[in-house]
């Protein structure tokens, strides 16, 4: 991954946001959880509709969701045989990458010259990722892995964290929270403004470290129980669809994953889990103690910032403050490779 090093003539590139709403990039659709073998499941994501399903082997597929026999929808009444998805209508069968199995009525047997436009797919930490790009390019980069999940010392993601929000939001304006550190005091109701300690834009990734202030203004609470601390949060974001939060173990060390998945034109589901490490002693599944407690305050956290992306419009020529120009002004600019070239206005 190499890291991005602007030029003086950068800072005079746009800074507009794209006229087509879907990112080139991972995200989450499903839990894995929700899908288990021989299973189902209709999606309506990136403005399309599209079936997920787990054939026999195991394995989940995501494809486009109508038949190309007569347009029936596989979501809605299709079934698993085997590894293939058959049709409710006509009984036709589609195999995981798209081509037709079976006609089962017919001397053809199937039809060699079609097929149903499918999506790379993979599960991760719990999830059912897809790969989605407007030009069917595919995936160069995959999402990274999670040590806090392999090391025993923390509680596992699933079920207990996991939270899911439609939210009327742009999935951009989610990720453009690593390059505010300062509407963290008045949204989410800190001491004193948070400050950005370094900011890092490589190909496809965002790393950024943010110093925040907990427990301010207060002699004691149950996050601080000697007093107020600072400790450094880190934010690790991938495309515009694969968010990491890491909080510090000052308060407590734990690991947020999210996603920000385009539905349509107006709304992105905002997929949220969380692993905590473990309390003392407890060798458990089931978060508890401090642990459970930070995971239900983040999932509040989480939805302080709904009601500005609902209420917001976003603005082409932003007039930034003096401390916030820079990052804010990179990350729009960086964010502008993960859109085709031509779906911005100033193209």
């Amino acid at each position: 991954m190499a890291l991005i090093e602007e030029s003086p003539a950068d800072a005079l590139s746009p800074l507009s946001v794209s006229s087509y709403r879907y990112p080139t990039g991972w995200y989450v659709v499903a839990w894995s959880s929700d899908v288990a073998a021989g299973t189902v499941k209709g999606l309506h994501y990136f403005g399309r509709e599209l079936v997920c399903f787990r054939g026999g082997s195991g394995t989940v597929s995501v494809m486009d969701a109508h038949c190309l026999h007569l347009g029936a929808h596989l979501g809605v009444g299709g079934t698993v045989v085997g590894d293939e998805i058959q049709c409710p209508w006509h009984a036709w069968r589609w195999r995981a990458d798209g081509t037709n199995a079976l006609i089962p009525y017919s001397r053809e047997i199937c039809k060699t010259g079609i097929r149903i436009r499918t999506y790379p797919t993979m599960e991760w930490c719990g999830m059912v990722l897809m790969w989605f790009d407007r030009d069917g390019r595919p995936p160069y980069w995959a999402p990274p892995a999670v040590p806090e999940l392999d090391s025993g010392d923390y509680y596992p993601l699933h079920p207990h964290s996991r939270m899911l929000n439609r939210v009327k939001v742009h999935p951009q304006m989610i990720v453009e929270n690593a390059a505010d550190p300062y509407h963290i005091a008045p949204v989410h109701h800190g001491d004193r403004p948070a400050e950005t300690t370094s900011f890092e834009l490589h190909d496809y990734y965002l790393h950024a470290t943010v110093t925040v202030n907990y427990g301010g203004g207060h002699a004691t609470t149950w996050l601080t129980p000697d007093g107020p601390v600072d400790g450094e949060v880190v934010y690790d974001t991938f495309g515009l669809g694969i968010g990491f939060v890491r909080f510090p173990a000052e308060v407590l060390a734990s690991v947020q994953i999210t996603s920000h998945t385009p539905v349509d034109e107006e709304y992105t589901d905002y997929f949220f889990t969380m692993a905590c490490r473990r309390e003392p002693g407890d060798t458990g599944d089931v978060p508890n103690g401090r642990s459970a407690r930070w995971i239900e305050l983040q999932q509040e956290i989480i939805k302080q910032d709904f009601f500005t992306w609902e209420n917001m419009k976003y603005l082409d020529k932003p007039n930034f403050a003096v401390e916030e120009a820079k990052n804010y002004a990179s990350l729009r600019r960086w964010a502008r490779r993960f859109y085709p070239a031509d779906s911005f206005d100033d193209a």
